[in-house]
């Protein structure tokens, strides 16, 4: 019996070590396995290692919670503040967030840090790749990329900046290492397909038939060729013949122009000229001469002169008329926006001119599959020295021989939208609508029996609308085929215009 008893209280120890065993050993690896948890549910532990705090973060990052990686690495930022490791990394983190400008400070501040570090030189790089400043990106692959390079990644990158910047026989020596090191990968094949299109012969033929309220008819047919052959040589021939109706005049404009690009100075120069010819009438020259300027990163500033033939009223068919205009636009975007300001001096042989200003700004364009549109706002304010509306023997007024509007403004609403439901076919729709639309509209009084002059202006309210649907499809890579209608209402005429187009790559 003292055997037995003896027996059972040994079992029963062995069991109790057992399960305490047991329980000590849970909880040592339970906590082990919290920790990370722990700190970042509380951030109240104190005592984060620097590998602790990337660690967490890489974890945060691994599961897309982006914010939440923010948050934790900012916490404990400050402590670790010399570090390469914390810095680099948290550039990243911001980038992640989308904190352009903040994430740059710290890609610089670790590149301080580590001045030689090819590494983080090559992320820098990318992150200014992937933000579009191209020159940055550019300065800093040059401080560890040679003629040597076998890093395809970067020589890839290297050979889109050189075509961006149309310095296509560099493009082309890119690409051609990159073929060299890896002949079969095909990473290449979208931007030799790109160098292909732009130095290809190009021949693009359009149909025009355009009827106003005036009443005012004509047919049209245009002709573009021309050849990218290198910065300083792009030749471009444009040809165009009209047929007017009732009018039995015709015209026709040639023109000749070429444009240079200088890559250092950002800068791009337009230089046409040719010949305006009307049926009834002597010849005149036409021409332009253009400079578009990269003013920062995301701006250029378009501005010159440029004189070209007029034919928008019933009068301005009948003889050469020809109008001169100096003009300065500035185009500027970002993530969010498109903006767009304009000034235009529009000036004649008769010592009148029309003097224009004008801004439009939309969203950049928001996708919803195979659909995006852009909401935004338009403004628009003309007016003209002199107005030269004339009045017949019946009181029926007319501008003769080309519109002069007296102040008047436009605020307008804009949607554009577009839709590829296939790859080859893209359909467009753009909306300009007038919110508020006002002018000083002219009035007669009758100076003698039937012979009526302008007595002074009133202000009017009108309907502004502009309604502009296309539709392209590629049939192949060399041929593509576009329709285009326009309507348009302002306040002295409506028109509809009708468009289509057959362009060609050789």
């Amino acid at each position: 019996m003292h055997l037995l008893k003896i027996s059972t209280l040994n079992k029963v120890f062995k069991i109790c070590n057992i399960c305490f065993l047991l329980f000590l050993n849970t909880s040592i690896l339970s906590q082990n396995q919290t920790l990370k948890s722990t700190i970042k549910s509380s951030y109240s532990y104190k005592n984060v290692t620097e590998k602790e705090v990337v660690e967490i973060t890489k974890d945060f990052v691994s599961k897309k919670e982006y914010k939440q990686a923010l948050d934790f690495i900012t916490k404990y930022y400050n402590t670790y503040s010399k570090s390469l490791e914390i810095n680099w990394f948290y550039a990243h983190i911001l980038s992640l967030n989308n904190k352009k400008k903040k994430a740059d400070k710290f890609f610089k501040k670790a590149l301080s840090i580590a001045p030689k570090n090819t590494e983080l030189k090559m992320d820098y790089a990318r992150f200014m790749f992937e933000l579009g400043d191209i020159d940055s990106a550019s300065n800093i692959m040059e401080s560890f990329m040679d003629e040597n390079s076998t890093n395809v990644e970067f020589l890839l990158m290297q050979a889109k900046i050189s075509f961006w910047e149309r310095d296509i026989k560099s493009a082309e020596k890119k690409i051609a290492r990159i073929l060299e090191i890896y002949p079969k990968a095909g990473i290449t094949k979208d931007l030799e397909n790109q160098i292909r299109a732009l130095k290809a012969t190009y021949l693009n033929l359009s149909f025009e038939y355009q009827m106003d309220s005036q009443p005012l008819k004509y047919f049209a047919n245009h002709i573009t060729a021309g050849e990218f052959i290198s910065n300083f040589f792009s030749p471009q021939l444009e040809i165009s013949r009209y047929h007017f109706s009732p009018q039995k005049e015709g015209a026709l404009t040639l023109k000749l122009s070429n444009q240079f690009y200088f890559k250092r100075l950002k800068l791009a120069v337009k230089v046409s000229g040719g010949a305006y010819f009307n049926d009834s009438d002597s010849p005149d020259w036409i021409g332009e001469l253009s400079f578009t300027k990269k003013i920062f990163k995301n701006a250029n500033f378009n501005f010159g002169y440029a004189k070209n033939a007029l034919l928008g009223t019933i009068a301005s068919t009948n003889f050469n008329l020809t109008q001169q205009d100096l003009f300065g636009v500035l185009d500027y975007k970002n993530k969010f926006i498109m903006l767009n300001m304009a000034y235009n001096h529009k000036f004649f042989d008769d010592n009148n001119y029309i003097t224009s200003i004008g801004a439009w700004m939309v969203s950049q364009p928001i996708k919803f599959g195979k659909l995006d549109f852009q909401l935004g706002y338009g403004y628009g304010y003309t007016d003209a020295k002199e107005n030269l509306f004339i009045y017949d023997n019946e009181g029926v007024g007319v501008y003769n021989p080309y519109f002069t509007p007296k102040d008047q403004e436009i605020h307008s609403a804009l949607f554009i939208s577009s839709y590829k439901p296939i790859k080859r076919i893209t359909l467009q729709a753009k909306l300009n609508y007038g919110i508020q639309a006002t002018v000083q509209n002219p009035y007669p009084i009758e100076v003698t029996p039937n012979q009526f002059e302008t007595g002074g202006f009133y202000k009017a309210d009108f309907t502004y609308t502009e309604i502009n649907g296309s539709i392209e499809y590629s049939i192949s890579n060399n041929f593509r085929i576009n329709a285009n209608y326009v309507y348009q209402e302002t306040f002295f005429y409506t028109r509809d215009n009708f468009n289509l187009g057959l362009n060609f790559i050789f």
